[in-house]
């Protein structure tokens, strides 16, 4: 699915009286430059509005070597007069904040179109524009900020929108020889011996295996095979790989056959070399390990990530000074409004914790929202039997441990060993160490300082629960563990920890590889900032896990929720939503997939 980043704009222009707003259609179509110069007539005010859109052509909002994309501005006027002599322009790379050091881009431009004049939009009217950028084979990995202004004739200008666009240097390939196989066919002069070995004067054929790992693609890949000497017959010896992406292997055969006039002290002299569009990262004349009689080494494939993914919390976004901004989200679903469901679980315990309010650093906005709504839904969709609510400063002290001990905490007792099902709700802050090796749920008073002593580890909270021996475990958590606050559109988001550099990479226990009944969702991943949702007042993983919850996520229409179609309605409306309010959100989800957790 191409991947789309849009957001809205919404700016009134500000005029002289009072004139009601409302919706008004009209039509819609792409402008190009016009070399005419009306005359213009002061009349009553336009209001535009514009729509911002950006694509590029691989779909993951960054911008890397020969790639190019489209900035497109879908401009309407909802006021009473025409707007009038538009003039739209994209100023690049203005100075980026890095740290402390305002950074500048210019090394590197990208080339973006030319200023655009529209005439006229009236009133109803929606006019189009795409501006080209492109970024050329030299780019650096660097972020840019551009300026996209609409100024109008009379001074109806609108206010100037921000694209953070990052863009990533071009990372060479590298292709190497990762092996071969020898296979006997059974022709020639000499006898046959099929030990996938070559002896002279057999003809064989040799499945040679290659591999990129460098960090780019490596385009239109050729491969050759030559021998200098006249003894040693090759066919097949010249074709094309094609596109070899990050960490992919190919195979391809060629045909041996040695004649008996082979020195058979030596290895043969067979080279292979592989040759790409940009010649980099090529093999020339790599000398092939064929001996007679002799087997091959194993083949050696090498696992590669691209590190491009670095980047993809850092995704091209919008950004205002205008304060009248939406993420152009249609249809919100009132989640609050809920239809009992048919489930009944008769041994069933849910605990819900949301903290909002902490005693020393910055809320978590809506988190008692989102415990509080879940709360409902445990009870009317999941049909569970004991709810019980925690909210704010009544998760505090050593609450998580006086819970969920397995020994002596008090969830302990309302589980039946083998036959309680078991549901457990979180919201709020989460917790990295200094060192981001660990993260931690964390009570309402408790102190940055003293985290590892009052915030509750995230390997002791899953191991806990699954000493518990519940029928089933299914855990919600919709918090972030990267030290940052949750933010929304109208929120800005917060350190809360001193992190710089730091990689959080906890090492967390893993129960649902050994219980199949152990099932978690995540709101995000462990360097990532898990958002909250303002149409909704809650966080927006909260949000689509209700909306699913009603039916949404019942993909097959058979009126059952599984686990596994409520994972992939959150992952893809979480991940897609998440780019038009402020950055990247991936829910993450570990477990069994067919869990039904609702039947309608």
């Amino acid at each position: 699915m191409r991947k789309i980043i849009i957001l809205i704009i919404s700016l009134t222009l500000l005029v002289s009286g009072s004139h009601a707003q409302k919706t008004i259609s009209g039509k819609s179509g792409l402008i190009k430059n016009l070399n005419i110069k009306p005359k213009y007539k002061r009349g009553l005010p336009p209001n535009l509005y514009v729509n911002l859109s950006f694509e590029d052509d691989n779909s993951n909002g960054i911008l890397e070597p020969d790639e190019n994309a489209i900035l497109r501005l879908s401009i309407t006027n909802e006021g009473k007069g025409p707007a009038q002599g538009l003039l739209v322009n994209v100023k690049q790379d203005l100075p980026v904040l890095e740290g402390s050091r305002w950074l500048n881009t210019y090394d590197a431009p990208l080339t973006i179109d030319d200023g655009r004049k529209v005439p006229y939009i009236y009133p109803g009217q929606t006019v189009d524009l795409d501006i080209n950028i492109g970024a050329s084979f030299g780019i650096k990995t660097a972020e840019h900020k551009l300026e996209i202004t609409i100024t109008e004739y009379y001074g109806y200008d609108m206010d100037p929108a921000y694209l953070i666009l990052n863009t990533m240097e071009y990372l060479e390939p590298k292709l190497v020889f990762s092996g071969l196989e020898v296979v006997d066919v059974g022709t020639g002069t000499g006898a046959i011996i099929e030990d996938g070995q070559i002896q002279a004067g057999e003809q064989v054929q040799v499945k040679l295996v290659v591999q990129n790992i460098g960090q780019n693609i490596s385009k239109n890949t050729k491969y050759k095979i030559v021998s200098n000497n006249n003894n040693i017959y090759v066919t097949g010896n010249k074709g094309v790989l094609g596109d070899i992406s990050v960490g992919e292997v190919k195979e391809f055969w060629i045909t041996v056959s040695p004649n008996k006039r082979v020195d058979v002290t030596k290895p043969l002299p067979v080279y292979l070399s592989l040759s790409n569009m940009y010649g980099i990262g090529e093999i020339k004349s790599k000398a092939l390990p064929l001996a007679l009689n002799q087997k091959p080494a194993q083949t050696e494939i090498v696992k590669v990530e691209a590190d491009i993914e670095s980047l993809t919390q850092q995704v091209a976004r919008f950004e205002y000074s205008s304060n009248k901004i939406t993420a152009n989200l249609d249809n919100i679903i009132d989640i609050r409004l809920i239809s009992p469901s048919k489930t009944i679980r008769d041994n069933s315990v849910a605990i819900i914790m949301g903290i909002e309010k902490y005693k020393n650093f910055t809320s978590a906005p809506y988190a008692a929202n989102d415990a509080k709504i879940m709360e409902d839904y445990f009870k009317n969709i999941l049909g569970v039997e004991k709810v019980f609510l925690f909210t704010n400063s009544e998760v505090s002290g050593f609450f998580f441990d006086d819970k969920f001990n397995p020994d002596y905490g008090e969830l302990q007792k309302a589980i039946l060993k083998g036959k309680t099902e078991l549901f457990v709700f979180y919201s709020g802050h989460g917790m990295p160490s200094k060192d981001g090796s660990k993260v931690y749920l964390f009570p309402s008073d408790g102190r940055l300082e003293a985290v590892s002593r009052q915030g509750y580890d995230l390997n002791t909270f899953y191991q806990n629960l699954a000493s518990l021996n519940a029928k089933s475990t299914t855990i919600f958590i919709d918090a972030c563990f990267s030290g940052v606050s949750r933010a929304s559109e109208s929120r800005n988001m917060k350190n809360l920890v001193s992190m710089k550099g730091v990689a959080i990479k906890p090492r967390v226990n893993q129960p649902w590889e050994t219980d199949a009944n152990f099932t978690v969702f995540s709101s995000s991943s462990f360097e990532e900032t898990s958002l909250g949702f303002d149409p909704s007042e809650t966080g927006l993983f909260t949000y689509y896990l209700c909306a699913g919850l009603q039916g949404n996520a019942d993909t097959n229409g058979d009126k059952k929720i599984t686990s596994g179609e409520l994972k992939e309605y959150v992952i893809k409306n979480v991940s897609e939503t998440s780019v038009k309010i402020l950055g990247k959100q991936t829910p993450i989800f570990n477990g069994n997939e067919s869990i039904i957790l609702g039947e309608y």
